[in-house]
């Protein structure tokens, strides 16, 4: 289905940029839809991994590792096989040139059983770098009590979650959907599972949230304050508490994908990746991105653009780093 790649494609930077934030259109999957005579969106842009090399030497892009974060529901009680196709495609690219791909898997939700066994082989499989949610499904945020048992596997496997926000295309104000509800979305999802106590439960876990976790790291004081609160703004707090809580949103990961702006003065600079949203940001997008990420400007040191280009990742991605040495020693 997909041509194998040299896993040498040109590219001019000597920095290594690993990029956590790229999204396939899979053929396989569309197909799927077809064959139940689905609409599918075709307004997107075009993708390919031929396309994607493309746009990843606009930034230097080493390697960008994929996800196809989705509700399935769609798919009935072909569920699992859909996911299993849609997996089996992301390793595929992989294989094809394994030092410039990667992939988190998709899960089978809404069915959280479905999604935790899925879940445990596609992470014990060695194919692949963590698994791809969304923040919430038919409603149902991962704060839920019945998803306790999938985010207990991931901690158990010390896996790296990558959550994307519900995208939403009527938004007040006149406004395009994507451009802020998905940011407020991955908010609330934050919020919901800090007040469901999940990252002091689930610790080992590595969230990544994108778009600079949409307002996350400039409300983490209320975020604490609703966590011991619940709602009730009667309920005394105290600065310890406070920042008891605070404390449990520093292990936090967030992208630096068309929001970077303050984030390294609000966030620890070993918690920030770079992440740019291919094919989704356009060719006069990619090189902003790249630049305002790994420019030594502002205070920002060479060792944190260095940690924000690539360091990061390749310490909490267990397969990345292995193939690029690879590649390095060969």
């Amino acid at each position: 289905m997909y041509t194998k790649h040299p896993d040498n494609v040109e590219r001019s930077s000597l920095m290594t940029i690993i990029d956590v934030h790229h999204h396939p259109t899979l053929p396989g999957l569309i197909a799927h839809q077809e064959r139940r005579g689905l609409p599918v969106f075709r307004g997107g842009p075009a993708w390919s991994p031929d396309i994607a090399l493309e746009q990843m030497a606009i930034t230097d892009t080493t390697m960008s590792v994929l996800s196809v974060p989705a509700d399935l529901s769609w798919a009935g009680r072909d569920l699992g096989a859909v996911t299993g196709d849609l997996n089996e495609e992301l390793a595929e690219i992989v294989r094809n040139a394994p030092t410039r791909f990667g992939a988190f898997a998709t899960l089978p939700l809404p069915d959280p059983d479905l999604a935790t066994a899925h879940a445990v082989a596609a992470l014990d499989s060695g194919r692949f770098e963590g698994v791809a949610m969304l923040t919430s499904y038919q409603g149902a945020y991962l704060a839920q009590p019945e998803y306790s048992a999938l985010l207990q596997e991931l901690d158990a496997r010390d896996a790296v979650v990558f959550i994307h926000p519900i995208l939403v295309f009527d938004a007040p104000a006149g406004l395009p959907g994507p451009l802020l509800e998905g940011t407020f979305d991955t908010t609330r999802a934050v919020t919901a599972l800090a007040a469901a106590d999940v990252f002091a439960r689930f610790p080992r876990i590595r969230f990544i949230f994108p778009h600079t976790g949409g307002m996350v790291p400039y409300i983490k004081w209320r975020i604490a304050m609703h966590a011991l609160q619940g709602g009730d703004w009667n309920v005394p707090v105290t600065a310890e508490a406070l920042d008891a809580e605070i404390r449990k949103l520093d292990g936090l990961y967030y992208d630096t994908t068309l929001n970077l702006g303050p984030l390294l003065q609000l966030e620890r600079s070993d918690r920030i990746l770079f992440g740019t949203d291919v094919p989704w940001a356009n060719e006069s997008i990619l090189p902003l991105e790249r630049e305002y990420a790994t420019r030594v400007r502002d205070g920002w040191t060479t060792e944190q653009v260095a940690a924000v280009s690539s360091e990061n990742a390749l310490r909490i991605l267990p397969h990345a780093g292995r193939r690029l040495a690879a590649e390095v020693s060969s």
